[in-house]
């Protein structure tokens, strides 16, 4: 959810020569959530961009997944594209989402986070900052 780390992780995708697998989901989820006069466009841009033979930029997805994904965009749908999604998001998430979070690129990132400070950890943790002052009596 975050557009700076999402932007980051897509940096990281593009050196190791996956940023597809991002652009995917990413497309995937504007047909879920996107306008539904656009569904049928957005499930052919999909398919001519990630899917189809010799596509730009192809995702390597399972043939079973495939073999559902393009039965499914005969009569196109918001969540025709669910199967091949999960596929993607799993992929990163078990590879190159770890990945990410140990390299150079991500240490950067968090050094450059700016942290509220109700989170951040006082040196003396027992010594608490009184919430509400109150009159003497």
């Amino acid at each position: 959810m975050d557009p700076l780390g999402r932007a980051q992780l897509l940096e990281f995708l593009k050196k190791e020569f996956s940023a597809e697998n991002l652009s995917f989901w990413e497309a995937c989820e504007e047909l879920r959530y996107g306008e539904q006069s656009r569904i049928a466009e957005i499930v052919d841009s999909i398919y001519q961009q990630f899917l189809a033979p010799g596509a730009t930029r192809w995702v390597n997805i399972d043939s079973k997944t495939m073999e559902r994904t393009l039965e499914g965009i005969k009569t196109p749908h918001r969540y025709v594209m669910d199967d091949a999604q999960m596929h993607i998001y799993m992929l990163m998430k078990k590879d190159s989402y770890p990945r990410f979070l140990k390299s150079e690129l991500y240490r950067n990132l968090l050094s450059e986070a700016v942290i509220p400070p109700e989170t951040k950890k006082r040196v003396f943790p027992f010594m608490r900052k009184q919430r509400h002052s109150s009159p003497s009596p």
